[in-house]
């Protein structure tokens, strides 16, 4: 009788506690693969918008605040001052940076503009 018995459980356990772990193994490394990606991600993301922050306060420092100083600081020289945020931030800028962008967020140049105003924006409040 115990022969029967460990060979129904032996039987029972081959046919449902691996599938099982193999299953939840299967979950695991989904879950794990998602995790890296998205905390990857959140780097490159945060990577990129401090490079947006450090350059438009760089072109608020050395540019913007003296031209407010002479009250000169008109529509063409925001022009001005948004066009070297935006050759700073593309200089600083890596391949992996632009292509994560691009890949996550279409048009880099857009989002390098969006980007630089968004800053202004929480500088100025």
């Amino acid at each position: 009788m115990n022969d029967i018995l460990l060979n129904v459980l032996s039987v029972t356990v081959s046919a449902v506690v691996v599938p099982v772990i193999g299953f939840l193994g299967y979950k695991l490394t989904q879950w794990l693969n998602l995790k890296v990606k998205d905390d990857k991600a959140k780097t490159l993301l945060n990577r990129a918008n401090e490079i947006v922050l450090d350059a438009a306060r760089t072109v608020f420092q050395t540019y913007v605040e003296a031209l407010k100083k002479e009250g000169s600081f008109d529509a063409k020289a925001q022009e001005v001052a948004l066009g070297k945020a935006k050759a700073i931030v593309l200089s600083e800028l890596t391949e992996e940076l632009k292509s994560f962008v691009a890949d996550n967020y279409g048009d880099l140049m857009a989002w390098v503009t969006n980007a630089i105003e968004a800053s202004i924006y929480k500088l100025k409040n």
